[in-house]
């Protein structure tokens, strides 16, 4: 330092950032050494305070300020006081600015405009390269433009402060803010930022940036509702607005890895194209992470942070109420971080699946809306909303995404805004394989449900063609007294035939032949497949033959018409065999004496229900979980696992202790005879019509955990 002359302008202009990084070292050393050069910077920064403070109360309009001048002198320090203020916020991002603006008149012609002077777009162009053409949206802090590029020959979205705004110094910290941040986020899912400057002769900021259209992503979230409500295949509705979320999402990570937390983030804020692109708007209210401002500002690197404009105030609420995180609503800025947005992105998706903001049911309806501080509060004091209890259809798995990254407390969150896009991506990838099981369960269910009605179909014929055999008249006519003792014969020609038809279907346990008197039955003849091996087929001595009151099934049998043949469970006629093995299928028919034309007895086949459809089941339905057959009263009569092993545990328990969902696939399913699970692709259910219009059974094929 040369003399104390010298030493007092460098340290005049440090405190105005106007030093070479050499002198600026060399005024440190000096005020490190030299205690009166410290008490010379100390009043001149008090000074420097007490001018600046008189600066903006004179902005603002406080008419205690010089209170000699004349008004127009004190509108001309206003006007100076405002250009120079522009000029030292900007200096470092300044555009380049034409003079002498000319303003296009509706009648083509043209004339001088003066500073201040605000026509119709219309009627003036801005003292730049850009043509006002219309408003296109306005907000307390700017307006937003649609504008002509002249010299790049483009459209672009340009935004000016307001001029009540520009009263006010914070304002203008807040507008340069927003165009820094929005410069300094160079990413295809942000808005890109052209230029940024200020008008030479109204000394009032504007930025132009990107055109991206008036389309938002409320637009695309009503339309995938209407269509959803219509009836309509949403498939890929729904897959279109889960791509755009996972732009948002990934334009969020992005702000934050360079430390910028957006705090308003809204269906609002995403601009939609026409061909997929995603942007995000409306930095406005963003905020730079306190480490983030730590770490950029010992490098030098940092946009203006919020040290610089002044923090925000203790229990000050930033953002939309609507998708507010409860510590935004609480007014803790502290505690506002990475995690808020997080929030904010799970209440974007809990717009996108019930159609309705987060808040919405917390703000009560329209003709009964509560006031803006009893909503904050009930925000900051309760749990969120849960997707479900708006919508139920809601893919369960979907709706998990979307409760964790609104819940309540911030470390039960993701953590971060890629966690959520993750997860959404996991969902999607999963749901498309998924997609492709269910629909391969659903055409074996289809498959099954056929293959079993022509099982029943064939057992139907069996027993008819059984009845109708020659040695059944035979023994009619033996115990008729027409013919003379050959019932062994007869019995033995018959149980050859009995014995062919089980080596033939090994689904049929039994085949019988019985007589019918004073409502007993006696049966006449019984070939049965052993229980323990089922190659072993083997004739029932007489003596070991059932006999007994007529059951049920019998009943119904005897009272059909020849060759009318009667179908049931097993359960319907019981008996001490039956009994050891309920899940059977039973096919009786009545039997005349072709003489006489009175009813001789019944021809009944039973065939193994499990083993049928165990058989049916071989090596399909891989990707199901777990398989139900049911019976009329919904009980279980078969679980199988997705290794096609059975599950005994739960015979003959009711469907609906297992699972919960059950009441909502019965009704369809007695409706139309199918259930299809569109939203979690979790449960497909067909209805196997036995004997149609009285006995049926169902086939529930379970890929998830319902």
């Amino acid at each position: 330092m040369h003399n104390d002359r010298s030493t007092s302008e460098l340290i005049s202009q440090s405190l105005s950032g106007d030093l070479s990084a050499d002198q600026q070292t060399a005024v440190d050393q000096e005020l490190e050494t030299n205690q009166q050069s410290r008490h010379f910077a100390k009043i001149s920064r008090m000074i420097q305070d007490s001018l600046s403070d008189v600066a903006r109360r004179s902005v603002a309009g406080d008419d205690g300020i010089a209170p000699g001048l004349s008004q127009a002198s004190k509108t001309r320090m206003k006007q100076s006081l405002q250009r120079e203020q522009s000029r030292l916020s900007h200096s470092a991002l300044r555009a380049t600015v034409t003079s002498g603006a000319i303003t296009q008149s509706t009648d083509g012609g043209s004339r001088g405009t003066s500073a201040g002077v605000r026509d119709s777009p219309e009627q003036r162009r801005m003292a730049s390269r850009f043509t006002l053409v219309k408003k296109i949206g306005e907000g307390g802090l700017g307006s937003v433009w649609l504008a002509r590029d002249e010299m790049a020959k483009r459209t672009v979205a340009l935004k000016e402060m307001n001029p009540e705004a520009a009263e006010f110094p914070r304002a203008w910290e807040r507008f340069h803010r927003e165009a820094e941040i929005t410069a300094h986020l160079e990413h295809p899912n942000i808005v890109p930022l052209y230029q940024f400057g200020s008008d030479s002769q109204s000394g009032q900021p504007f930025y132009a940036m990107r055109f991206v259209g008036k389309r938002t992503l409320v637009d695309a979230i009503e339309e995938y509702h209407d269509r959803r409500k219509a009836g309509e295949d949403v498939a890929m509705d729904l897959h279109r607005v889960l791509t755009a979320f996972i732009g948002v999402c990934q334009a969020i990570a992005y702000a934050h890895s360079r430390g910028v937390i957006h705090r308003d983030l809204k269906p609002e804020n995403v601009a939609l194209d026409n061909f997929g692109q995603v942007v995000v708007l409306d930095w406005g209210l963003a905020k730079i992470s306190d480490e983030y401002e730590s770490e950029s500002l010992l490098s030098g690197n940092s946009v203006t942070s919020d040290s610089a404009v002044g923090k925000t105030l203790a229990g000050e609420v930033i953002g939309t109420p609507l998708y507010m995180a409860p510590e935004q609503a609480a007014g803790n800025s502290e505690d506002v971080d990475r995690r808020t947005d997080v929030y904010g992105l799970g209440a974007i998706l809990f717009a996108m699946l019930t159609g309705s903001a987060l808040h919405q049911k917390t703000s009560g309806e329209e003709e009964h809306s509560i006031p803006i501080a009893e909503l904050l509060q009930k925000i900051a004091t309760r749990p969120s909303p849960r997707p479900r209890d708006v919508a139920s259809e809601i893919p369960a798995d979907l709706e998990a995404i979307c409760v964790t990254a609104t819940q309540f407390k911030a470390h039960a969150r993701y953590q971060t805004a890629t966690e959520v896009s993750d997860a959404v991506q996991r969902w999607m990838a999963g749901r498309s394989e998924r997609r492709q099981n269910y629909a391969n369960s659903r055409s074996e269910g289809r498959e099954l449900r056929t293959s079993m009605m022509s099982s029943v179909r064939d057992l139907e014929r069996n027993v008819r063609f059984m009845s109708s055999l020659p040695p059944i008249q035979g023994i009619v006519d033996v115990l008729a007294g027409r013919e003379g003792d050959e019932m062994a014969i007869w019995r033995e020609r018959l149980g050859v035939i009995f014995r062919g038809l089980l080596a033939t279907n090994c689904d049929f346990c039994s085949v019988s032949f019985a007589r019918v008197k004073d409502g007993q039955f006696q049966e006449l003849i019984r070939i049965e497949r052993q229980a323990s091996d089922i190659s072993n087929v083997r004739s029932i001595p007489a003596s070991r033959l059932s006999s007994g009151p007529l059951t049920d099934c019998m009943t119904q049998a005897l009272d059909s018409n020849p060759d009318e043949v009667h179908v049931a469970l097993s359960s319907e006629c019981p008996d001490e065999r039956s009994n050891r093995n309920p899940n059977r299928l039973a096919a009786g028919v009545p039997v005349f004496d072709a003489v006489t034309e009175e009813l001789f007895g019944f021809v009944l086949i039973e065939a193994d229900l499990d083993r049928l459809i165990e058989n049916q089941l071989r090596d399909r339905f891989q990707a199901t979980s777990r398989l139900f057959v049911l019976d009329n009263d919904c009980r279980i009569l078969l679980q199988m696992n997705r290794d096609g092993g059975r599950v005994r545990e739960n015979d003959g328990k009711s469907i609906s202790s297992i699972t919960e969902c059950w009441s909502e696939i019965l009704d369809p399913l007695k409706k139309r005879g199918e259930f299809i699970d569109d939203q979690d692709h979790a449960v497909y259910a067909t209805r196997i019509d036995l004997v149609p219009g009285r006995y049926s059974l169902a086939l529930a094929l379970c890929l998830g955990d319902k």
